[in-house]
């Protein structure tokens, strides 16, 4: 079954996208709402809820602590494996299929300059597979003027001769049925490649497909790596090749609350890929054409084509559809701008875009409720569990665990601060909140391993910035994950769509 368009003809798909658009807000909401009431009207289970839910918290804490230092382990490991000698140790799958396998690398972009683009394709020169088995397809939006076209022409004129094939395009405005977000230039990329894989006699079952973001410097091992998991699997066509997300190319350039969300998600997919049963694609990452050609392309009215292709392709294959974890890093910008006011509002904008990744939810549902659609009971009721719990959980944590350990003792009346489980309450969760502090210490320790070396241009007094500002956890979390959390799926459950895709501005220091 296919993952359906958001808008539909049938009343009855309608009312299940309406609800599914509407239920994780409405959750979220739920949540915070019932919190303040139980706090006026029933102080004591709210303050019973909030010693368990702190509970919950560090459990969770303690335990997503042992995955990141277990996903850090892997990623040292992998970084060390030199993948195309084991390529070449697979014999006669080398022989017969590996030698025929090109890398397709989509890389649509705004109005990026040459600073941004020419490193992407750098790291592309310096990994260590034959370059006469890479094809580029650079697509730049029309809208972005000459001068914006022109910046791939200077890329390909450079670099061009070392690649089987480095192609350019421009994208039209306003094509029928798309939206302005990356889905559909990436899709005139592909079109693009399409053509010279043709005349080439290329078969897309020899074709890797990486769709890149325009900023991404991928690791040396990263294509060798990607062709020996496609090269070894039995099912390579029905898997998609997730490396880490890692946003560091400029982190030491930008503010320290920028620092600790980059960190922050990276940390996080990091935990995401060794729980790889629930693995979905996000941002740079690769699949076969044969699939991306199955399902129709990038669905071009979706502001998040990165997971919304994972969703299509796991429809269209009744589920079983896979992510295979690399353990290798892609390096892409942290959130920079002119001034420190526009960095941070950036920051809040591409923090809410990613949070209206729930978008897939509703079409989901559709796909569930349907009896063809081969997937089964369990995995539908893991799904909906996993994707409504991370966004309730994304929206909702930072307040509960700042302010409900105190609404109680404030509104819950002079009887209730009277009893003993008032006085005990801000102990308690004082105490439980600096046993989850483990979990901060841990992850400033490992990001100094993560990032790369400070520049030369700062002083001591930047390593000693970034090893306190881990402290500073709490308080960002507060304003910067809720917050655009809460504002994307509000806006989903009240219909006021993203009518566009919200380009990251793109910055570096020289």
């Amino acid at each position: 079954m296919n993952f359906p368009r958001k808008t539909t003809k049938s009343p009855r798909e309608h009312r299940i996208q309406r609800f599914g658009e509407i239920l994780p807000g409405a959750l979220c909401w739920g949540v915070l709402i019932l919190g303040v009431v139980l706090s006026f009207f029933a102080p004591v289970a709210a303050a019973i809820f909030i010693i368990f839910y702190d509970l919950f918290w560090l459990t969770r804490v303690l335990i997503l602590s042992v995955l990141t230092i277990m996903a850090y382990a892997r990623l040292r490991r992998n970084q060390k494996i030199n993948w195309l000698r084991r390529c070449k140790k697979l014999g006669e799958k080398w022989d017969l299929t590996c030698n025929k396998v090109y890398h397709l690398i989509i890389i649509p972009y705004v109005n990026e300059g040459v600073e941004i683009l020419e490193p992407t394709i750098k790291s592309i020169c310096n990994t260590n597979y034959p370059l006469k088995r890479i094809i580029i397809s650079m697509s730049c939006e029309k809208r972005a003027g000459e001068e914006a076209w022109k910046n791939q022409e200077k890329i390909k004129e450079k670099y061009g001769q070392r690649f089987a094939g480095f192609l350019t395009a421009v994208h039209p405005d306003n094509l029928a049925g798309e939206m302005k977000a990356k889905s559909g230039n990436a899709n005139w990329a592909l079109r693009n490649a399409l053509k010279f894989l043709k005349q080439n006699n290329i078969e897309p079952i020899q074709v890797i497909v990486s769709n890149f973001d325009c900023d991404t410097r991928a690791h040396e091992q990263y294509f060798a790596s990607v062709t020996y998991h496609y090269v070894n699997n039995p099912i390579r066509t029905r898997c998609s090749y997730q490396p880490l997300p890692m946003f560091n190319n400029n982190i030491w350039d930008t503010n320290f609350v920028v620092r600790i969300v980059s960190l922050g998600t990276s940390f996080w997919h990091m935990i995401e890929s060794v729980r790889h049963e629930r693995l979905v694609t996000f941002s740079s990452h690769s699949m076969s054409l044969t699939a991306l050609l199955d399902v129709g392309k990038w669905q071009s009215d979706i502001i998040s084509e990165d997971s919304a292709i994972f969703w299509q392709c796991y429809c269209r294959y009744g589920g079983k559809y896979y992510t295979i974890p690399l353990f290798l890093p892609v390096s892409m910008d942290a959130t920079l701008a002119d001034t420190t006011w526009r960095t941070m509002v950036n920051q809040y904008k591409q923090l809410r875009r990613w949070a209206y990744g729930i978008e897939s939810f509703p079409r989901l549902l559709r796909v569930f409720a349907n009896p063809k659609s081969g997937i089964s009971l369990w995995s539908k009721l893991s799904i909906t569990f996993t994707m409504l719990e991370g966004r309730i959980s994304w929206g909702t944590t930072s307040f509960l665990l700042l302010f409900m350990g105190w609404l109680p003792l404030m509104a819950g009346g002079a009887a209730f601060n009277e009893m003993v489980l008032a006085h005990n309450l801000p102990l308690i969760t004082q105490f439980l909140m600096r046993l989850a502090m483990i979990g901060i210490i841990c992850s400033g320790i490992l990001s100094f391993f993560i990032v790369p070396r400070r520049p030369k241009r700062y002083g001591w007094w930047k390593n000693l910035s970034f090893g306190l500002q881990s402290f500073f956890i709490p308080v960002v979390a507060l304003l910067m994950s809720a917050p655009p959390a809460m504002d994307a799926m509000t806006r989903l459950m009240l219909g006021k769509y993203f009518g566009s895709f919200w380009v990251s501005e793109k910055k570096r220091k020289k």
